[in-house]
């Protein structure tokens, strides 16, 4: 299945910001059900999804009517001030201080749904309602005072920011100096482009100074406010210069005041698709971040690749060398070991008949065999040498231990080194080259000459019948053999087994019998003597099939090895190329505009 048909899902278009997350979101959680992950262990695993299962619940909460507005300050810089000038009454009181420096105080309109999400449970806080119809679709969150907190309750306040659509950062000429504010700043993972810079308390710097004076002073405490800033990576901060509490007074508000502009940017109108377009620039931070797992899964996979693609070039050039490396090793083993015992098998007199095999016989009594040794295979002296073993054992060990090396060198996951051992698993392979080694000596080994020998055990047989006959016409005597040729009868055969009888025993009798005798003996030696270099011929043959057979096994195991490689590559290409990197939507520059035409222009 391609990475494009995951991109195929009903609702919003998908050029809509929103639905363009909730697609790549769904498409990575289902990779992570169904794909293979080198870099991830298992634990790495299912935090991912549950990672993926949070932000697809954040995704769609982000179709909520209400838009959540955090204020973050340090203490006595004019919080709860501003919420009622926001609010154009009090809705913020002394009665409402925190009983805990953790708590956040969240400020809900009484005709708004209560609050019922997961995101305001990572920290203790405390509901308020309050009837200011100006503010019915903001959540107003008041937050700890960041100078106290420590440990713990800065880490749930981080955690909390998260689920915030806007940030209102908080300082006064008294406290914009603070680093710790600034330090803060750069801990927060949100969308800068979703932060608000409030400089409050301002008219202080009017008290008791001319305009010139005041305007000099607040030049200067405005630009360390905002050099501040932009120190932490915000590089266009929204900054505002007000005085919350002139602005909750009846009187004209000062030049200097901009607690108009700050208001208007707080509480425009926005439609559902603006709201969510504003939630969608703090997910995509958090998007990115989960994607960037992938990314690095994606990187480590395509370096695997690059180390298979110049292994498998490697040996392809080391292919030809490896396969005479084997050819080699094959023609020593079979002079030294395996030939000998396939001869001495072969040589058993089971061709041989008459004198011949019992000439047979006698040499191997001589060479210290035992006719119960006749046909017995000594199978073992077929089984491959550790010798020959150990050059293809290197050859595989090799393959290994130079992928490995280079797995380690560039710095990847033990699961890839993992992966390639399970695929390539040398100790299998070298066993079941070993087997068809001594499967393919074996049979060639085993396999019967008989039909192969029955014509010259016929011409034995022959040749001997002959010899016999010559024998009995010898000592039958010239008289007897006409008598029985002449006269065919019983008298005449019997007088021609009588004469053969007399004749054995007298002295022309013994020498055609010894000359029978020698007559058989040298046959039989020359039906040895041809019995033997028919099988020199015949060993001569075997040998060169052995050689043959055990080198295509030889390269047919290179040839599995090269392709069990190339399909691991394969596989982990096929993998990326389901597997690409989308780019998340850049919703930011859209989501914080400063009228309506902007909002207009940007949804």
């Amino acid at each position: 299945m391609s990475f494009q048909s995951l991109f195929s899902s009903p609702g919003y278009p998908m050029n809509h910001p929103l639905e363009a997350l909730r697609v790549q979101l769904d498409s990575f959680r289902k990779l992570l059900r169904e794909a293979t992950f080198l870099s991830l262990t298992h634990a790495e695993r299912r935090s991912l999804e549950e990672e993926a299962n949070l932000l697809s619940l954040k995704l769609t909460s982000v179709e909520a009517s209400f838009l959540t507005v955090g204020l973050l300050g340090g203490t006595g810089v004019g919080k709860s001030t501003i919420m009622n000038a926001l609010a154009g009454s009090e809705i913020a009181s002394a009665s409402h201080r925190r009983p805990h420096t953790d708590r956040v105080l969240i400020y809900r309109h009484v005709t708004s749904h209560p609050l019922h999400h997961e995101e305001f449970e990572a920290l203790p806080w405390s509901e308020i309602t309050h009837e200011a119809d100006p503010i019915r679709h903001i959540l107003l969150c008041d937050l700890p005072d960041f100078d106290s907190l420590v440990g713990a309750h800065r880490k749930s306040v981080l955690e909390f920011l998260e689920h915030l659509d806007i940030l209102v950062w908080i300082s006064s000429p008294e406290k914009y100096g603070d680093g710790r504010f600034y330090e803060f700043l750069g801990m927060v993972p949100k969308a800068r482009e979703n932060f608000i810079f409030v400089l409050n308390k301002v008219d202080l710097l009017f008290q008791g100074e001319t305009p010139e004076k005041g305007y000099e002073q607040l030049d200067r405490v405005f630009r360390g406010f905002e050099e501040h800033i932009r120190g932490q990576g915000v590089k266009e901060p929204l900054n505002f210069t007000i005085s919350a509490n002139e602005a909750s007074g009846s009187q004209q508000l000062s030049t200097w005041n901009r607690f108009v502009g700050f208001r208007h940017e707080i509480f425009q109108q926005r439609d559902v698709k603006q709201i969510a377009a504003v939630k969608t620039a703090n997910l995509d931070v958090e998007i990115q971040r989960f994607f960037s797992r992938f990314e690095k899964e994606a990187r480590n996979l395509e370096t695997f690749v690059g180390i298979l693609e110049d292994s498998l070039k490697y040996l392809e050039t080391q292919r030809p060398s490896w396969l005479q490396t084997g050819r080699d090793a094959f023609h020593l083993w079979l002079e030294n070991q395996a030939k000998p015992g396939l001869l001495e098998y072969q040589g058993e007199p089971f061709a041989l008949v008459g004198p011949g095999y019992v000439i047979a016989l006698a040499f191997q009594l001589f060479h210290g065999r035992g006719t119960n040794d006749i046909r017995t295979l000594d199978a073992s002296s077929f089984k491959p040498s550790e010798g020959i073993i150990s050059v293809f054992e290197r050859r595989f060990e090799w393959v290994e231990e130079h992928m490995g090396h280079a797995i380690l060198q560039q710095n990847l996951a033990p699961s890839f080194l993992e992966k390639l051992k399970e695929r390539l698993n040398a100790k299998r392979n070298l066993e079941a080259l070993g087997a068809s080694f001594y499967s393919a000596l074996a049979a060639h080994a085993d396999e019967s000459a008989t039909s192969r020998f029955w014509g010259f055990r016929v011409f034995q047989w022959f040749v001997y019948l002959v010899v016999f006959v010559l024998f009995l016409f010898a000592i039958g005597g010239e008289k007897a053999w006409q008598d029985v040729l002449n006269h065919p009868g019983t008298t005449p055969v019997i007088g021609l087994v009588l004469s053969m009888i007399h004749n054995l025993f007298d002295t022309k009798g013994l020498a055609a019998l010894g000359s029978y005798a020698l007559i058989n003996l040298f046959f039989g030696f020359r039906f040895y003597r041809r019995y033997r270099k028919i099988l020199q011929r015949g060993a001569q043959r075997k040998e060169q099939s052995l050689k043959q057979a055990l080198s295509r096994l030889w390269e047919e195991s290179l040839d599995a090895l090269i392709r069990d490689l190339r399909e691991l590559k394969n596989e982990i290409q096929s993998q990326l190329s389901s597997f690409p990197m989308p780019q998340v939507p850049n919703v930011k520059n859209s989501v914080l505009p400063h009228g309506a035409s902007s909002i207009e222009k940007a949804i």
